[in-house]
């Protein structure tokens, strides 16, 4: 996996998680493998080792052109990638 497979990847579950958010806890989590670099929406009561978790509530903003609406925050979803290092 490289970078920009990463943060398509991330923001593509970002995505999932604003599209059906009413289906999740306020406090659910992005669940990041760190050894697969597999992503899923989790429950916070998962710790599972080696994984990394991080709020969804972090990685959206409201829409600037929608507003009332989630979207993406593409800071904090290049915030999260930094923290990995990927052989591109």
């Amino acid at each position: 996996m490289n970078t920009s497979d990463f943060i398509k990847r991330l923001t593509e579950t970002v995505e999932e998680y604003i599209s059906a958010e009413e289906s999740y806890s306020d406090d659910v989590q992005l669940q990041i493998n760190t050894l697969t670099f597999e992503m899923e929406i989790a429950d916070p009561e998962n710790d599972l080792p080696d994984c990394d978790y991080y709020p969804m509530m972090d990685l959206v903003r409201m829409s600037t052109e929608n507003p009332g609406q989630w979207e993406p925050d593409t800071d904090a979803i290049a915030d999260v990638a930094a923290e990995y290092v990927f052989t591109d």
